[in-house]
C-alpha cells in the first residue's frame, strides 16, 4: 500500500494538517507548551475527522491514517521499519461479514423448542474461523470457564465436557488477583481452555455484573460489524480455535432457560457470583442448538513501524517500544438518520497523537542511547490483532525489545493529577513511572478499575505475551482542582461515548493536559532508553515467570 501512488482525496486532506503544523512550528512568539498543544490538536482534528469514517481497518479511511503517521515518521527522521525499505508491515486478515438472519439459537428439551432472539436476547459475531457452522450438543455449565492451575482454580476438574456446548457466566470469581484473574478470564484464554477439554461449543451468560459494566444494548452496535483475524504464513486464521463450531453470549433473563431442570438455578448461580461464592460446575438437561454464516474475504491493512536509532555503540541494539492503535471501529450499521461515524476521538486519535509528539521531541534533542521503536497498529478493536501480528512476526527481534509503553485512550478531558500505568507494579517499569510523573507534579496511581480486565485489553498485552515489560499508560482519575470529579469524568466518558459516534471531536478535550501527558509520556522513555540496564520482571512475577525470557 505505502508504494501506490497517493490519490487526490488524501492528497488534499493530509496536505491541510501538515501545513498548519508548518504554520504552528514557525509561528515566533508562542510557547514551546501552547505549540505542543496546537499539534496535537490538530493530530487529532486530522485523525478524527469524518473524512477517515472511522478508520476501520482495510478501509479508505485507515489507509489515509496509515500514510499520515508515516509522512510524519518521515519528517521526523525516523528509519522506515516496516517492510522492503517502507515504513507499512502489511498485515493479511480475514475479514468475516455475517450474513443478514444467520444467526440462530435454539433450545430443546422435553420434545419442546425455544428459539432465543437475535441481539434482543442472544448475540453472535461473525467467525473467522467458519463461513458457515451448524451445531447441536448436550450442555454442561463450567462456572466461568477458567483453568488456572497456577492459581489453583479449574472449572473443569470434575466434568466431562467432551463434544459438549460448554455454558459459562461472564467475568472471573470475586476473589481472583486482578490482572492475574485478567489473564486467565480473558475471552482467549476461556476458549483456550474449553477447547483443551473437548468442548465444541460455548455460551457465555451475561451476567447483572457484566451488565453493570456495559449495558448489553450496545450490543446493537456490533450488527453488522465485521470480525477479523490475522492469517499465517499457510493463509490460516491463527487464532479462531476452530474446534468452537459456535459461541455466543445470552442476557441472563433469557438464559434461565437454559437451567431449568438443572441441579441448580441461574438466580443461584447469579447470587453466588456477586457474593463471591463457588460456583458448581454439572450436566444441564436439553441440547442447544447454534448455527451462523459468515461472508469471508481477505484484505490487507499496515501497521506503520519507525525507528529512531540510539547513539549508543552497545545499546543501541536494544529497543524501547511505543505502541498506539491506529485504527477505530468504522461507521454504525444501524438505520435511521444519526450520526454513524464513530470517529474514535480519543480513542484512539488521542493515543496516536501522543506518540507521534514524543517521537517528534525525542527527534528534536541528541538520541537516547537505546534505540525507540514507534509502532502505529491495525486492528485492535478486532482482538489485539494488529499488535498480535507484529510480535509474531516482528521487523526487529523481539528479544531486543526491552520494554513497552501502550498509549490508548487517555482520557483527556480534566486538568488530570495522576496517571494509571496499568502493569507497573509486575516489573521495574514501575520505578520510572513514578520518578517521570513526580517531575510534572503527578501521582502514580494503581488501577482503579479491576473489574474492568483492562491490563489484557489492549496492544502492550501482546507484549507482554512474547516477555516484553510493558504497561498501558493512561490519565488518572483525579483532577488538580478537587472540586471536580475526574473519576466520574472518566467513569461517563466510558458509559455515554466509548465506541459510540459521540466520541468525536464535540468532546472538550484539554489539549493543556495533553501537553503534559506527552511529557510526561517522553520522560518515562528517556529514563528508559538511557537506563545502564533493561527493565527486569519483578522476582516471583506471575507474568515474568509465566512469558518472561
Amino acid at each position: 500500500m505505502g508504494q501506490q501512488p497517493v490519490n487526490c482525496h488524501f492528497a488534499r486532506s493530509a496536505w491541510f494538517p501538515v501545513f498548519l503544523l508548518a504554520l504552528v512550528q514557525a509561528a515566533p512568539a508562542r510557547s514551546d507548551d501552547t505549540l505542543l498543544q496546537d499539534r496535537l490538536r490538530a493530530h487529532i482534528e486530522f485523525l478524527a475527522s469524518d473524512d477517515l469514517r472511522g478508520r476501520q481497518p482495510g478501509s479508505a479511511g485507515y489507509d489515509i491514517a496509515a500514510r499520515y503517521v508515516a509522512s510524519h515518521f518521515e519528517q521526523f527522521g525516523l528509519i522506515p521499519a516496516g517492510a522492503e525499505g517502507s515504513y507499512f508491515q502489511q498485515v493479511p486478515l480475514r475479514k468475516a461479514t455475517q450474513k443478514a438472519g444467520s444467526a440462530t439459537m435454539v433450545l430443546k428439551r422435553g420434545g419442546e423448542s425455544r428459539a432465543f432472539e437475535f441481539v434482543e436476547e442472544f448475540y453472535t459475531g461473525a467467525s473467522t474461523a467458519h463461513a458457515a457452522s451448524g451445531i447441536e450438543a448436550q450442555m454442561v455449565f463450567a462456572g466461568y470457564g477458567i483453568d488456572a492451575p497456577e492459581l489453583g482454580y479449574s472449572d473443569f476438574e470434575h466434568l466431562d465436557v467432551n463434544g459438549k456446548i460448554v455454558v459459562t457466566l461472564g467475568g472471573q470469581p470475586l476473589n481472583f488477583p486482578s490482572e492475574e484473574g485478567a489473564h486467565f478470564g480473558s475471552s482467549r484464554e476461556k476458549a483456550r481452555a474449553i477447547t483443551a477439554h473437548g468442548g465444541v461449543g460455548w455460551v457465555t451468560v451475561y451476567t447483572p455484573r457484566n451488565q453493570r459494566r456495559s449495558a448489553w444494548d450496545r450490543v446493537r452496535s456490533r450488527v453488522g460489524m465485521p470480525s477479523m483475524g490475522w492469517l499465517n504464513e499457510d493463509g490460516v486464521a491463527a487464532t479462531s480455535f476452530a474446534q468452537l463450531e459456535a459461541g455466543a453470549r445470552i442476557h441472563y433473563e433469557p438464559a434461565r432457560a437454559l437451567f431449568e431442570g438443572s441441579p441448580h438455578s441461574l438466580a443461584s448461580l447469579l447470587e453466588a457470583d456477586e457474593a463471591g461464592a463457588g460456583l458448581p460446575v454439572f450436566p444441564m438437561k436439553g441440547t442447544l442448538a447454534m448455527s451462523q454464516r459468515s461472508h469471508h474475504e481477505t484484505i490487507h491493512s499496515p501497521n506503520v513501524v519507525g525507528i529512531l536509532p540510539g547513539s549508543d555503540p552497545v545499546l543501541a541494539s536494544e529497543y524501547l517500544v511505543y505502541v498506539a492503535h491506529l485504527d477505530h471501529i468504522g461507521e454504525l450499521h444501524e438505520k435511521g438518520d444519526g450520526d454513524k461515524i464513530n470517529n474514535g476521538a480519543l480513542d484512539n486519535a488521542s493515543g496516536v497523537s501522543v506518540m507521534l509528539e514524543t517521537a517528534r521531541l525525542f527527534s528534536q534533542e541528541h538520541a537516547p542511547r537505546r534505540s525507540i521503536l514507534f509502532i502505529a497498529v491495525t486492528a485492535e478493536e478486532k482482538g489485539l490483532v494488529g499488535s498480535e501480528y507484529f510480535v509474531n512476526y516482528p521487523t526487529v527481534s523481539i528479544e531486543s525489545m526491552v520494554a513497552a509503553i501502550n498509549l490508548d485512550m487517555p482520557v483527556l478531558l480534566y486538568n488530570f493529577a495522576d496517571v494509571i500505568a496499568f502493569g507497573a507494579e509486575h516489573s521495574s517499569l514501575r520505578s520510572a513511572v513514578r520518578r517521570a510523573a513526580g517531575e510534572f507534579d503527578t501521582e502514580l496511581t494503581p488501577d482503579p478499575f479491576p473489574e474492568q480486565n483492562i491490563f489484557v485489553r489492549s496492544d502492550h498485552y501482546r507484549f507482554v505475551q512474547q516477555g516484553v515489560p510493558s504497561i498501558f499508560l493512561v490519565t488518572g482519575v483525579r483532577d488538580r482542582n478537587s472540586a471536580i470529579d475526574a473519576k466520574t469524568l472518566y467513569e461517563g466518558f466510558l458509559h455515554e461515548h466509548y465506541h459510540r459516534p459521540s466520541d468525536d471531536l464535540g468532546l472538550p478535550i484539554d489539549y493543556s493536559a495533553a501537553a503534559r501527558f506527552t511529557r510526561i509520556n517522553k520522560r518515562i522513555g528517556e529514563i528508559l532508553a538511557n537506563g545502564p540496564e533493561r527493565p527486569q520482571w519483578n522476582e516471583g512475577d506471575f507474568f515474568g515467570n509465566t512469558f518472561g525470557r
